[in-house]
């Protein structure tokens, strides 16, 4: 009995084609001129052709009496080198029929992957490649690689954060930075810079507590790691704000409610009027998403100096992180600012507190300010949520 499919044009041969082949006892009809693969036993075959191999996986059960079964499958080209799962295919194994462009195998039965190359150097993907992960100097865990042969995905978690660092890739091979990517939580690094063996992000990373680390290279055909270690420096935990005293607006005090944001990004924010206990002005910003969510408000300054920043929160989580930008740059500590549990989400008295983000008693320096309109961005990093009631700037004195 021989099994059939039909060959697909040769041009398509030259772009990656997948195809996926159910053949029984019904299949077993010749076509019309050459065929993509034929074999004399029914199963289950999937084929998929790259730039210089196709790939050909299989499962077919046992046959009573029978040791092996016979395949052909069209290669563009004569078969040059090819493996048996990750075994080297002999000579023996396999022939090539110039006429029809076919190469032919006698395989095992069972459930297997063959790679049969007509161009390079036969390479495999590896297995069980591991990265290393440092902080500092520090050891602070790996990632286990894992390939095919269009990218590396390598993915581990780190006991690390939560911190904002710098980031810098030890290369072990040429790379281009355009096709590597890290991803830490809702934050993916794309953007390089190449500094002698070595790719450096352009921004820095917000890192969770043992946060997941996926590390991705997008280039065909590799054979080892081109990412030798994966350094974290210039480590600098959060920021942290001070509740003010006994929750009192300072004399003089420019208040922007919360609800009155100017502009906003990612997942929406709700605002429902008298939905919180103790509003004020009637109303609150509520889930407001540490997923990369913003809003950014517009406060008017009139007279240039340095002022202290506040905020009206409520957090039922253990904590809250947010990245703080003002006109656009994160001023000095508040690249990731962590805003404490507040005991609820206002639905009560005492959950809503005043703190002092940045000024006087904080751990970050006044704002220092010129006279006219300023830009504030809250920007949820992690996966913790943040009510905000109100947003303060007050004279630093």
């Amino acid at each position: 009995m021989t099994l059939s499919a039909q060959v697909p044009p040769r041009r398509a041969v030259a772009f990656c084609l997948m195809l996926c082949l159910a053949l029984s006892a019904a299949d077993h009809a010749a076509t019309d001129g050459r065929s993509l693969l034929r074999a004399t036993v029914p199963g289950a075959f999937g084929v998929r052709y790259l730039p210089d191999r196709a790939l050909l996986t299989y499962t077919v059960p046992p046959q009573q009496g029978e040791e092996d079964f016979a395949l052909s499958l069209y290669l563009p080209e004569p078969m040059k080198w090819g493996y048996l799962d990750r075994a080297p295919l002999g000579p023996a194994q396999y022939t090539w029929d110039a006429e029809a462009r076919q190469v032919r195998l006698t395989l095992p039965f069972g459930s297997h992957r063959l790679h049969l190359g007509w161009a390079g150097t036969g390479k495999l993907p590896p297995v069980g490649l591991t990265i290393p992960v440092t902080a500092d100097g520090k050891s602070v865990g790996a990632l286990r690689a894992r390939f095919d042969l269009s990218a590396m995905d390598a993915t581990g978690s780190v006991a690390l954060g939560p911190a904002q660092a710098s980031l810098r890739l030890e290369l072990a091979a040429e790379v281009d930075p355009e096709r590597v990517s890290l991803t830490c939580g809702h934050q993916t690094i794309r953007r390089w810079r190449k500094a002698g063996t070595a790719l450096v992000a352009r921004s820095s990373l917000l890192m969770g507590e043992g946060r997941r680390l996926t590390l991705r290279v997008e280039q065909y055909g590799l054979d080892s790691s081109p990412i030798a270690e994966v350094l974290f420096e210039r480590v600098r935990p959060p920021s942290h704000v001070v509740r003010a005293e006994q929750d009192q607006i300072p004399d003089d005090a420019i208040l922007v409610e919360a609800e009155d944001f100017a502009d906003s990004g990612g997942t929406p924010v709700s605002v429902e009027p008298g939905s919180h206990y103790d509003e004020h002005g009637g109303a609150s910003v509520f889930s407001f998403h540490g997923d990369g969510a913003w809003l950014e408000w517009l406060i008017d300054v009139p007279e240039a100096g340095e002022y202290d920043l506040y905020a009206r929160v409520a957090c039922a989580d253990d904590l809250s992180f947010r990245s703080i930008r003002v006109d656009g740059s994160p001023p000095t500590g508040l690249a990731l600012v962590q805003f404490p549990s507040t005991g609820g989400w206002a639905h009560a008295p005492g959950e809503w507190w005043l703190v002092k983000i940045a000024g006087t008693d904080a751990q970050t320096p006044p704002l220092e300010l010129d006279a006219g309109e300023h830009r504030i961005r809250f920007t949820g990093v992690l996966e913790h949520h943040l009510n905000v009631d109100y947003l303060l700037l007050a004279p630093h004195r």
